[in-house]
């Protein structure tokens, strides 16, 4: 039975990020859930499964294009959260997840980061920039956890 009290927002780029997020079946299974990626070619497949929104896919550098694109990213992440109204707000990053964290932040919303099982002993970006105001920060590797001090770590989540 799903929980229509509690609405988990599942937030990730396309790719490896995404993968990860989509073994989160448990989640979606229980809670309410709206899954928020990149719109691209290879995720449009994505709502005969899932319930999904799209987003804006990073724009390489770091001109005039990004900073539109960014805009765009706050604005698109405003109204998926004014209209879904979630608890919470669930991601492994990267870029795409940068403004829902934010606005969730300012909005009282819990902010769930894990990092990527990839960063074993490298920081992202993305994590740098939500790490400081997430409620609940979550690493997959003990030499991740020295990279993150405030961070819990959980092992192998995926």
């Amino acid at each position: 039975m799903v929980d229509k009290n509690v609405k988990v927002l599942i937030v990730s780029s396309a790719g490896g990020h995404l993968d990860e997020v989509l073994q989160l079946q448990e989640i979606r299974n229980k809670y309410e859930y709206l899954l928020v990626t990149e719109k691209l070619e290879a995720t449009k497949a994505l709502r005969e499964k899932y319930k999904v929104k799209y987003i804006r896919p990073d724009v390489m550098g770091r001109g005039y294009k990004y900073i539109w694109n960014i805009l765009v990213n706050f604005y698109l992440s405003f109204l998926i959260l004014i209209k879904f109204k979630p608890k919470v707000i669930l991601t492994t990053g990267s870029h795409t997840a940068f403004p829902m964290c934010v606005l969730g932040k300012l909005m009282g919303i819990k902010i769930i980061y894990i990092l990527s099982y990839a960063r074993v002993n490298s920081k992202a970006k993305t994590a740098n920039l939500v790490y400081p105001f997430a409620d609940l920060f979550l690493v997959q590797w003990e030499s991740a956890q020295k990279l993150y001090p405030k961070s819990i770590y959980k092992g192998g989540l995926f």
